[in-house]
Order: C-alpha cells, then structure tokens, then sequence
C-alpha cells in the first residue's frame, strides 16, 4: 500500500506532457498552447530566464518581454546547424517583394502562405539572409532566377562577434548569438556587405532602427548611434560601451 502511494506522487513526474497545440489566426498570427514535461519545462526555463530583462527600449510588462524572450530562442535555433532539412534545405522562412518596395520602405512583402509583411519588416529581414534575385514576367511568370547568395556570410558574422561583443545598441546587454547582421546603408539603397556598413543589434533594436530610421556611423569600427531629435534634442551620438574588453593594466 506505501508503495502504491509513492508510485502515484511519482506518475505525474513520469508522464512525458510534451504536448502543443497550434492555431492559425488572421493576419498570418500563431496562437499556441501546451504542455512541457518537468525535463523540458526546466530546460525551457532556464534558456528563458536570462532574457526577458526589462530595458528602455522594450515592452515593460512581464508576458510580453516573455513573448520577445521566446521570439529570440526562435530565431537562435533557426541559426542552428544541427536544425533537420526537408528537400536538402534547412527549416526557412520566404519573403518575396519587389525591389522598388524593398527600396523606398513602403508597402508589403509576402510571406509562406500568402501572408503579408510590411516593408519595413522585409527591409530588417533582408539584412541577414539568403537573397534570390527574379526577374518576373507580365503575368509573374519567372524569366530568369538568379543565384541565391547570403547577404553575410559566416566570416563576417564570426567577425561582427569578435569586434561588437554582442549588441551595438547603447546601454544593451544582449550577447552576439542573439543578435543579428545590420546594414547600416541598406543593401536595395547601396549599400555594400563590408564590415564598415554592418553593424550587430539584437532582434529588439534591429526592429527599433529600423522602424524609426536612427542614424548609424562607425568610429573605428564601432557602430556609434545618432538619437532622433524628437527624443534626444541635441542628438548627441552613443556608443555601446558594456562590451568592451576590460582594460589590462600595465
């Protein structure tokens, strides 16, 4: 009869609970809910738990720096080489938008299954990712595919780690994997993929540049910020300084 008792304290424990369940809503959202084992809940946790601090620039209440927190572990494992392919490919996300709305920043970019994407969020996504050019005919019918190319390749970003540290932002203690490539001249105005023109804020502040269009320059090669006047009236420029090496005394 004891041991009956400790088997059903120890049945729930032993169930594995890895349930999701999935819901398409309008506009392209997810709407998810599940269950985690003690084990996955745990582990699940503790990658969580470093990451929704709260910062100026960010959501202030709790389940929506969660939200962000779990949209960046996304976005870490989609970077991942150990990810399953499916036709040859790892797991991938296709934006598709013409080049004259990529480069003025207004209108919409389409997403798997027909969803829509601003331009400004098509604008941040191709800062860091594979680009295929297409020259569409009248009736969008393809006329010539280009050749797939990455905007950064993987000696810049392991360059951009080793020069930035981690997040570019001023006063952002986010570490390089979370972060992502930016050019600082966008590459449909320009730009080039050199390391002068890149820059590595977190996902955050990659949107927040982008959605209000804040000035970067590089001071021997660190990206510097200039604030919009609106919120900063003398503009006076920042430097993210928390990831500097320590100085070594003489």
């Amino acid at each position: 009869a004891e041991q009956d008792r400790v088997d059903e304290v120890d049945e729930p424990a032993a169930k594995t609970g890895d349930v999701l369940h999935l819901r398409d809503l309008p506009g392209g959202r997810l709407e998810f809910f599940g269950e985690l084992s003690a084990e996955s809940g745990a582990r699940f946790t503790a990658m969580l738990e470093p990451l929704p601090t709260p910062h100026p620039d960010g959501p202030r209440d709790a389940a929506r720096r969660r939200g962000e927190a779990f949209a960046d572990l996304i976005a870490l494992a989609s970077r991942s080489g150990d990810l399953p392919t499916e036709a040859g490919e790892r797991p991938h996300i296709s934006v598709t938008i013409d080049h004259d709305t990529l480069r003025r920043g207004v209108g919409h970019a389409v997403l798997d299954g027909d969803h829509h994407l601003s331009a400004a969020q098509a604008r941040r996504t191709a800062c860091d990712a594979t680009v295929l050019p297409v020259v569409l005919g009248g009736a969008s019918e393809v006329l010539d595919p280009g050749r797939a190319k990455r905007t950064v390749s993987t000696a810049q970003r392991r360059a951009l780690h080793a020069r930035n540290r981690g997040c570019a932002f001023p006063d952002c203690h986010r570490p390089p994997q979370w972060c992502d490539a930016h050019h600082i001249q966008h590459r449909a105005d320009g730009g080039t993929t050199d390391l002068d023109n890149l820059a590595l804020p977190c996902r955050t502040h990659h949107t927040l540049i982008h959605h209000t269009h804040r000035r970067i320059t590089t001071t021997g090669g660190t990206p510097t910020f200039i604030p919009p006047r609106h919120t900063h009236p003398a503009q006076r420029p920042r430097q993210n300084l928390l990831h500097r090496p320590p100085a070594v005394a003489a």
